[in-house]
């Protein structure tokens, strides 16, 4: 058994498959990886989870009981009881998520007892949690991914992984492995329930790595750059933690004191009314400039827009993030004046996280380029307020 393994989910495929799939997003968006039948067997292999499961390795599980599970032999004589001879290792965590509500609305903390009866056993003493909504079943993953921050956090410092573009499937082994619903078909962007899903956790996020004493997150990993902006606003500079962030060589950005790289700025006339939002175009990359965000705002109601970009086309010394993070936020409040601010990055990972811990007090709304569109072009994908009470996420 090892803290960073997977959590294992127990439910009935009668009637708890929906409620199963939205769990398992919700937990793996919360940090927390999930080995799910649904996702890691072919039709009829079920009979063979469970030791699937406990051969690869599982850190804990989650029960969902609905009510239909008094008639899964599977999960009543064979998985319970294997689950809850783990559970007797401290080191191991077992929750339930309930669909059944007592006569006044209520969880009704009797249902698991009486559904799954075992022997020497009270279900009614473990953690239950009411998930017939998604802000439930986000209670029940924070709870989980508290209890394995709390197990994993090493000497003040944790690791995060996040990705959000490819399929959870071979999901590393990192004390936090954020995998968010990868795009649908035929889109390259975040769906909107993976920003449904995520939004919690990043509003928890401050928290769990409080009460587990982390001083310092490591990012590792990668994500689409709205969403990475907005994890680094869910720990903001004024929290006082240390965040370093692993690029996809393996170097490390958020420390370094070198001097920031010189940038050159073009405004694009356009004729909006003054109180109408500023659009910032951030090209850091050392590739050929992208001309959609020209198209895109000249199709729009902005006051300004503003193309910020490297001077010489040369990758970015890891170092110079810091100092070039500062400068960029000053710049960007300067022009917003007060308005909202609509940016467009096209930006090394690592400076997204940076950026989104730089722009407390500043009220973005983040763009993707969605390439896979017969007429490719940005789309927005989220608001995001650092500093918000409830996370940086803006709901729509």
């Amino acid at each position: 058994m090892n803290d960073l393994d997977p959590v294992f989910l127990s439910y009935r495929h009668s009637d708890g498959d929906p409620i199963a799939d939205r769990a398992v997003w919700v937990l793996r968006a919360h940090g927390v990886p999930v080995w799910h039948d649904q996702t890691h067997l072919l039709p009829g292999q079920f009979s063979r989870r469970l030791q699937e499961a406990l051969d690869s390795g599982l850190s804990g599980a989650v029960l969902l009981v609905t009510p239909d599970m008094e008639h899964s032999d599977i999960v009543r004589d064979i998985e319970l009881p294997a689950l809850l001879r783990m559970e007797a290792d401290s080191a191991f965590t077992f929750a339930i998520g309930s669909v059944i509500t007592g006569p006044g609305g209520g969880l009704d903390y009797d249902a698991p007892d009486r559904l799954l009866p075992q022997p020497g056993w009270a279900l009614r003493d473990f953690d239950q949690f009411r998930v017939t909504d998604h802000a439930g079943l986000s209670a029940l993953a924070a709870e989980m991914a508290a209890r394995r921050v709390r197990r994993a956090a090493t000497d003040g410092r944790l690791v995060l992984d996040i990705q959000t573009r490819l399929p959870a499937l071979g999901t590393v082994k990192a004390p936090l492995a954020v995998r968010t619903r990868p795009p649908v078909p035929g889109a390259s962007v975040p769906p909107p329930k993976a920003w449904e899903d995520l939004a919690p956790f990043l509003g928890d996020l401050p928290r769990l790595l409080q009460a587990a004493g982390v001083r310092h997150l490591h990012v590792t990993g990668g994500a689409h750059l709205s969403m990475a902006l907005a994890l680094g606003a869910a720990v903001p500079t004024t929290t006082g933690l240390t965040v370093t962030i692993a690029d996809q060589t393996g170097v490390e950005w958020g420390v370094g004191n070198d001097p920031a790289v010189r940038l050159i700025e073009e405004e694009i006339v356009l004729e909006g009314d003054e109180d109408d939002p500023v659009a910032v175009y951030l090209d850091l990359v050392d590739t050929p400039p992208n001309k959609g965000f020209r198209k895109h705002v000249e199709g729009g109601r902005f006051s300004r827009a503003v193309e910020i970009a490297v001077a010489d086309r040369v990758p970015i010394p890891a170092g110079a993030g810091l100092a070039l993070v500062r400068i960029l936020r000053q710049r960007i409040a300067e022009l917003a004046a007060g308005r909202p601010v609509h940016l467009f990055q096209r930006v090394p990972f690592p400076m997204a996280v940076l950026l989104g811990r730089a722009c407390n007090t500043l009220r973005l709304h983040v763009y993707e380029w969605e390439r896979d569109a017969e007429a490719p072009g940005y789309v927005e994908a989220a608001v995001i307020s650092p500093g918000r009470s409830g996370g940086p996420v803006v709901p729509k």
